[in-house]
């Protein structure tokens, strides 16, 4: 915007109403605006903080989130022309506290997110553009990571359950279905709370245990099963309660799967039909859900952002942050995508398993991080940071992965340091 007239507006965005501020040339309050959360209100008051600013000059709107609240926001100011800011809610608490304000406020946090924006304090960022497709899979991605989490909870609460219930079957000598098994919600299915289990015949245990494909070992895990019902001592009351209980969490637990299982298809369909997608999927370690999650969160960014920008959005940069209040401890840089640092990460694990470069990086950065607190962590997180490159490249070149071109380029690395040390 060199020679036009910038002016910031801040806006604080609810589920009902929004707070917006616009700051004069000099970076002081000039006026507030308060607006329904409803398109033709939005569009109505942006038209209007758009006059006010004056005709010809450049306006730059930033706000906490760009999603959920702020999505009508962000649309809004978009068609208006306006550049997009956002700035991160932990940058914006620590501003607050800087400039004195001991409370939460609307029109405040407006105002000291727009005055973070006129000061070019760190944790204000550009938000990228975002397709309508790729929009739609981080949709997806993020509903299949939440269910995913939502169906490890109810594990959880089913562990604790059966804990009450029977222990022995948590124990690492139990050889029966694990609490996290299909074969332990086939169980609980049939015999909700193992009631009535004790009583059951061998055969309709083996059955259950059957489709779980315990094979020879189904007889004497069937007789292991009922020993360990005909022990359970809870007084018959509780018992039904927490019978019904798990139930529920037995429910919950299908439900979830049947849902991932679901978002995972369509996922993959979107992935495969996507033309940098399809590029990732021949990546070593990255599949259909990994990949989705690289498309939608971190493609945005590398098209506007250098490969190290995009590398410490993706948190694969050893960066850290400390405070006075914890010097014992870090904290990731701000602005790190998380789903994309947890896709990288994961994806290096398991490119271990089909790339014989990436196990010979691995091994000398172990070798490297020997005296490091977490060597292993360190050294995937690294291995991440090298893919990072490569996947950056992918995103943003023409470029495709050949595995051999990689291999022959790796050998003759080696070839030429054996010659070196020679």
């Amino acid at each position: 915007m060199e020679g036009r007239q910038v002016r910031i507006v801040g806006v604080d965005c609810a589920g009902e109403t929004h707070s917006v501020v616009l700051l004069s040339e000099d970076g002081q309050l000039e006026r507030r605006w308060e607006m329904r959360n409803r398109r033709d209100q939005i569009e109505e008051c942006l038209a209007e903080v758009a006059l006010h600013a004056g005709e010809g000059a450049g306006i730059v709107l930033v706000t906490e989130s760009a999603r959920s609240y702020g999505r009508l926001v962000a649309d809004v100011a978009r068609r208006l022309g306006f550049e997009l800011r956002q700035v991160g809610t932990v940058a914006l608490n620590h501003f607050r506290s800087v400039e004195g304000q001991p409370r939460k406020s609307d029109d405040w946090d407006a105002y000291l997110a727009a005055r973070m924006t006129y000061l070019s304090v760190r944790g204000v960022r550009p938000v990228p553009e975002v397709s309508d497709s790729e929009r739609a899979l981080s949709r997806l991605t993020r509903a299949h990571r939440r269910i995913k989490k939502d169906r490890t909870r109810k594990v959880l609460q089913l562990e604790a359950l059966l804990l009450e219930l029977a222990p022995e079957v948590l124990h690492s000598s139990w050889e029966g279905p694990k609490a996290n098994s299909k074969g332990m919600l086939y169980l609980l299915e049939r015999w909700p709370g193992f009631e009535g289990l004790a009583r059951a015949h061998l055969s309709s245990i083996e059955r259950i245990l059957h489709r779980s494909r315990y094979g020879a070992r189904a007889t004497p895990v069937a007789r292991q099963i009922r020993e360990m019902a005909r022990r359970i001592s809870m007084p018959a009351e509780e018992w039904t309660a927490l019978a019904f209980e798990m139930n529920v969490l037995v429910d919950g637990i299908r439900t979830c799967d049947a849902a991932v299982k679901k978002l995972g298809k369509e996922i993959a369909k979107r992935v495969g039909t996507d033309v940098v997608g399809v590029k990732l999927l021949a990546v070593p370690g990255i599949g259909p859900i990994r990949g989705g999650v690289l498309v939608s969160e971190l493609l945005p960014v590398a098209r506007v952002a250098t490969e190290a920008q995009s590398a410490t959005y993706s948190g694969v940069t050893p960066l850290g942050r400390k405070s006075g209040k914890s010097l014992n401890r870090s904290y990731l840089t701000e602005g790190v995508n998380k789903r994309v640092l947890e896709a990288l990460y994961e994806s290096s694990v398991a490119s271990l398993r089909y790339s014989a470069i990436n196990q010979a990086y691995f091994k000398t950065k172990l070798k490297d991080y020997s005296g490091h607190p977490k060597p292993t962590v360190a050294a995937f997180i690294a291995l991440s940071r090298q893919r990072h490159k490569l996947i950056y490249k992918l995103m943003t070149t023409t470029a495709i992965y050949d595995n051999e071109i990689l291999v022959a380029r790796h050998l003759d690395r080696l070839d030429a340091e054996r010659v070196a040390a020679a």
